[in-house]
């Protein structure tokens, strides 16, 4: 089956797939295990085709009902497709974050784990507890509310800091070439950038506090049963 970094889709331009990192541990993400995205709206019927072929089962959106009434979900009672909304952090959607300083996203991000613990808590199980097959989740932009989870799902099999800041910082790159991006007239532009600096700070805070982001994950109240069905979903141990 082929892997792909950036899905090539024409209805998003931030689709990627989270295989192929390593672990501090010598192990691998897996690929067709995780799609971190942008806003699905756009879809187009050759996309949806794609995406069904790579293997998808199960999105998870993460936008709030009034993002939900603007740009509607294609995958909302889909036939093949079991999909969830949880609204992981409503002033992080495009509409909330207009306005904002350009140092505003990191303090974002880390009150996001702080204050809505109960919602990073029901993505996880979901995710833990989906039927086989590849887990796309999404926003709008597939940056901030996409980029905590990516963080958190990387840093829980020990892919490396300096990858997972990486994996954070190609949104702006993908999002430039955004329709949707393009032809707003808000004030939410210089947010679009995803500055390396605002990660690596949001996993300073992590590190300072928890140590590791399982060990932050376990004081939200994750149990041990999921943070390990939750790795055996992405990571290939090295049978050497």
């Amino acid at each position: 089956m082929v892997h792909y970094v950036r899905l090539p889709l024409e209805g998003t331009t931030n689709t990627r797939d989270l295989g192929g990192y390593s672990t501090k541990e010598g192990h691998s993400t897996k690929w067709h295990a995780f799609l971190r995205s942008d806003d699905l709206f756009d879809l187009t019927d050759k996309d949806k085709k794609l995406l069904e072929d790579y293997g998808l089962k199960t999105v998870i959106d993460l936008r709030s009902s009034s993002e939900l009434m603007f740009r509607p979900s294609p995958y909302q009672d889909h036939p093949k497709v079991a999909y969830y909304n949880v609204s992981l952090f409503d002033n992080a959607s495009p509409h909330a974050i207009q306005g904002l300083p350009i140092d505003a996203l990191k303090s974002m991000y880390i009150e996001m784990m702080l204050t809505h613990q109960d919602k990073i808590i029901e993505i996880m199980t979901l995710m833990a507890n989906a039927q086989e097959g590849t887990i796309l989740f999404h926003c709008a932009a597939g940056k901030d509310r996409t980029g905590v989870i990516s963080m958190l799902l990387l840093g829980l099999v020990q892919v490396p800091n300096r990858d997972i800041v990486s994996n954070y910082e190609v949104s702006f790159t993908n999002l430039k070439r955004s329709p949707f991006f393009k032809q707003r007239k808000d004030n939410i532009t210089h947010l679009m950038y995803s500055n390396n600096k605002d990660m690596e700070e949001t996993l300073s805070y992590i590190r300072d506090h928890y140590k590791t982001v399982e060990s932050y994950l376990k004081s939200c109240g994750l149990s041990e049963e999921l943070i390990i069905k939750l790795k055996q979903r992405l990571i290939i141990e090295d049978s050497r």
